[in-house]
């Protein structure tokens, strides 16, 4: 399999992840992630965690429902969640701008952010290696 395909999807995968671990902290002990962040309604800690639960099995499924063979969809639906992923960042960066978080709160949003913006460089990166590269026709045929 092309070294590249693998790399999108390893990608892909440790998004998923991520989403998943953070969707789960933030539902699960919203009001302790509430409370050290400096947000002040609980409930959109929550309502931020089921939306990174409802994400990652949204990648996962790109990961597993593209074929090993036809790298087309795994291209186009990999660009969407890259699209996804610069959102969150551009919302992160609205929200340090406009609400009052704890210290804790800032550095959290801004590690969370970095670590975001690093999977969607990657997916575009690896992405940008497979789009009408002949590896990628020669995997297709």
């Amino acid at each position: 399999m092309n070294n590249n395909i693998s790399k999108l999807r390893n990608v892909l995968k440790a998004n998923a992840a991520f989403s998943v671990i953070g969707g789960l902290v933030a539902v699960t002990d919203a009001p302790w992630v509430s409370e050290q962040t400096g947000i002040d309604h609980v409930a959109v800690t929550r309502v931020v965690g089921v939306g990174l639960l409802v994400f990652a099995p949204l990648v996962a499924m790109i990961v597993l429902t593209g074929s090993r063979t036809d790298t087309s969809r795994l291209i186009r639906d990999s660009l969407l969640v890259s699209i996804n992923d610069f959102l969150w960042v551009a919302a992160t960066i609205v929200v340090l701008a406009t609400v009052e978080l704890t210290t804790a709160g800032i550095v959290v949003a801004l590690l969370l952010a970095l670590m975001v913006t690093d999977f969607g460089v990657a997916q575009l990166w690896y992405r940008s290696k497979l789009v009408g590269s002949k590896e990628t026709a020669i995997v297709a045929a």
